[in-house]
């Protein structure tokens, strides 16, 4: 029987030791590559309307003709870079609300749950704040809402639900759910698997022919269902549905 000499095993050992990091980190490197967001550049540059600037916070949507009185700061989905949900802060501050989507480290909402904490802090003068999320940044926003009640005055989950150790049903929250029929991934069995952890006051709206991956804009995503709406019609339906949650927050402050 052969046996290594020891000269043999520390030559040997290192060698393992470097194949094994490197196959850790080409997985990692696959795992954290972010989506690409596509999109027109005209919803990333400001106009009269609103000032669309970029801060450590993320890219803020700020309006210029109307005193936002409340505002939104949104957790994007995993792996998703904050520009692909420009539409929807663009539109929100035309509307005149303070949209803060934030950059998380490696577009990851778990490696920075409280970030909304500090949109928050940065504007002082917005008097409600409702905080949302995509996907897992849907989960990680209503984590944070779970642990600063009195931050916040409402919760917007797009394709998204609360985690099963975050229970808002007492919360008091205004929480508008928004969904999609063809969603491979937040499915509607998962959505109402977890309606008991919401208020009852919640509203629950699914989008018919929508998907995951069109409630930002960043191109297909693994395990998706195909959508039979157009990402345009679906990014019109979300607008819609959080301008109206929007006003129902800016109501509370009136």
């Amino acid at each position: 029987m052969y046996v290594m000499s020891e000269s043999t095993n520390r030559r040997i050992g290192p060698m393992v030791a470097a194949i094994l990091v490197g196959v850790v980190a080409i997985a990692a490197a696959f795992y954290f590559r972010p989506y690409q967001a596509g999109g027109e550049a005209s919803l990333l540059s400001s106009d009269a309307q609103v000032a669309v600037e970029r801060s450590r916070l993320g890219l803020v949507f700020r309006p210029l003709t109307l005193t936002a009185k409340a505002g939104l700061a949104f957790y994007p989905g995993a792996r998703v870079p904050p520009e692909a949900y420009a539409y929807l802060g663009k539109a929100l501050a035309r509307a005149g609300y303070l949209t803060v989507i934030l950059a998380l480290p490696l577009n990851f909402a778990v490696f920075s749950p409280a970030m909304a904490q500090r949109a928050i802090d940065a504007y002082p003068d917005i008097k409600a704040w409702a905080v949302g999320g995509h996907s897992l940044g849907g989960a990680m926003a209503a984590s944070f809402c779970s642990r600063r009640p009195d931050k916040v005055t409402g919760l917007l989950f797009l394709a998204a639900y609360p985690g099963g150790g975050t229970d808002l049903s007492a919360s008091g929250l205004r929480v508008l759910s928004i969904s999609a029929s063809n969603d491979g991934l937040a499915t509607a069995a998962k959505i109402q698997a977890s309606r008991h952890l919401v208020p009852p006051s919640a509203r629950f709206v699914e989008l018919a022919g929508g998907n995951h991956a069109q409630f930002g804009d960043y191109g297909a995503q693994p395990g998706d269902g195909t959508a039979t709406l157009s990402a345009q019609l679906e990014h019109g339906a979300v607008v819609e549905e959080s301008l109206a949650f929007m006003g129902e927050i800016l109501a509370d402050v009136r």
